[in-house]
């Protein structure tokens, strides 16, 4: 990062001097303290200064210890804070007089607990942060994760950096998107947890991310808006050049109470929260693994021209159960031209097999993939191919080696297809199985084919990506 930043946010994603407020030298206090913040800094091969703060101790894991923030040489770019509630306010002071940019608050006990008292007190310590400049992350949050900057609050989240924002304000949800995205070939840029939001707004940073070439795609996990106006405006400008992926959590009524309690949000109406984000174009997702997946289909497809898909890997009821889905899904599974049944039904044999669609066409016919997807690419009644991978059943039958011939004929194969193909991967629980299955998965992610852990995300995964289509062309439209 170059020393003059361009953005009043780049001090935040790459500070060059950190301060940590409640790093302690005693063992076994690291997950309970700023230590963890410090290793995963370490991890990171952080290049600037970090200050541990702490009343008495000299040292803390290899670095000079201070009593306080205000006796620390030079400036503080960030102060991250992982102190009881009731020290936080004259930490904060101390904060203002140095001049510090920015303020972090791993501090919970605020107004997420309900109590005015608690709620008080964050309104003093923001009133404090706010008329001394100093810009506040939080409270009640994990804080940032930039490889590229050398900070995380977990040493476990990967060194490799990607192309993808994320906001959040669960850090829970955000460190298993950190930890479960490798899996999927997904690395990230730059994420933060904001919990209460009581600083920095969801609005600003959708729109640094926006701004960032370095992010090409933006995710968050919300449950309420402060800023809502500013947030959907923003939205507005930045869905029609780069994808806008949000779960939005208290979706139902019991959910809505809970981010009460979880970051003092008010969620809204679910009803209302939909609307906004068709008018908008933010591709609207509702669990971990369908946001990574989606981003997984984003980074490696084009999107689909229609909403019309092929379905293979079915047998028997499972068929019609995936075909169910699919529309559900709000996908259709037409039948395929009589061109398309008379080609298939010249290679796949009738007898156990369906070549109309979906497509029960045993994993036998290894052979013939490549001359199926061939079929399906001229065929006009089809835009995509879902295919659910039988794993288990083709393991027990081919063995390892057999599973590997198999796959690199599907992958050859979805090179003739030239349409976006999703490949659903289930786990099976046997530790054996799971293991070969995501070495499976990197080699469909190498290829540029994403996976996902059930056929429904599959299917809704591309409605995703069919309903960004429909509004990208109708911004088009409204442009022309």
């Amino acid at each position: 990062m170059s020393e003059n930043p361009t953005h009043e946010l780049d001090r935040l994603f790459y500070p060059r001097h950190i301060a940590f407020v409640g790093a302690s030298p005693k063992k076994g206090k690291r997950w309970s303290s700023a230590n963890s913040y410090i290793s995963g800094a370490f991890k990171q091969d952080f290049q600037g200064n970090i200050y541990p703060v702490h009343p008495t101790a000299k040292n803390i894991l290899g670095y000079k210890a201070y009593s306080r923030i205000t006796d620390i040489p030079g400036e503080i770019d960030l102060a991250v804070f992982t102190i009881p509630i009731r020290e936080a306010l004259q930490v904060m002071e101390d904060c203002v007089a140095k001049k510090v940019k920015f303020v972090h608050l791993l501090t919970a006990g605020f107004a997420e607990t309900g109590e005015e008292e608690s709620a008080e007190m964050e309104k003093r310590l923001v009133e404090t942060a706010g008329k001394g400049g100093v810009r506040i992350i939080g409270p009640n949050c994990m804080g940032v994760y930039c490889p590229e900057g050398g900070v995380a609050w977990n040493d476990q989240f990967p060194t490799k950096s990607g192309n993808i924002g994320f906001f959040s304000q669960s850090g829970q949800l955000a460190s298993q998107v950190i930890l479960q995205g490798p899996q999927r070939d997904i690395y990230f840029n730059k994420v933060v947890s904001f919990g209460n939001a009581r600083g920095v707004q969801a609005a600003e940073f959708l729109e640094y991310f926006a701004q960032d070439p370095r992010i090409e795609l933006i995710g968050a996990y919300l449950e309420g808006l402060r800023d809502g106006r500013a947030f959907f405006e923003a939205a507005r400008r930045i869905t029609p050049k780069k994808p806008v992926v949000i779960w939005k959590g208290g979706q139902t009524e019991g959910g809505a109470r809970a981010t009460q309690s979880h970051t003092a949000a008010m969620a809204g109406s679910q009803q209302i929260w939909e609307a906004m984000c068709r008018q908008t174009g933010i591709i609207s997702v509702h669990s971990l693994q369908e946001t990574l997946s989606t981003f997984a289909a984003l980074r490696m497809l084009p999107l689909p021209e229609g909403p019309n898909v092929a379905i293979l890997g079915g047998a028997g009821g499972g068929s019609v159960t995936m075909t169910d889905m699919a529309e559900k899904e709000g996908l259709k599974v037409p039948r395929l031209t009589d061109e398309s049944i008379r080609k298939l039904s010249e290679f796949i044999p009738p007898q156990g097999n369906s070549v109309k669609n979906p497509l029960d066409a045993s994993f036998e016919q290894g052979d013939h993939f490549f001359r199926l997807a061939r079929v399906l690419r001229e065929d006009p009644r089809i835009d995509a191919l879902l295919y659910h991978l039988q794993f288990s059943w083709m393991y027990k039958e081919l063995g390892r080696s057999g599973v590997i011939k198999y796959l690199q004929k599907v992958i050859k194969g979805k090179e003739e297809l030239k349409k976006p193909m999703l490949v659903s991967l289930q786990y099976e629980g046997d530790i054996v199985l799971d293991v070969f299955n995501q070495e499976v998965a990197d080699w469909f992610h190498e290829c540029r084919i994403p996976t996902c852990t059930s056929f429904e995300i599959a299917a809704r995964v591309l409605h995703n990506l069919y309903q960004y289509r429909l509004f990208l062309e109708r911004i088009k439209k409204g442009a022309s």
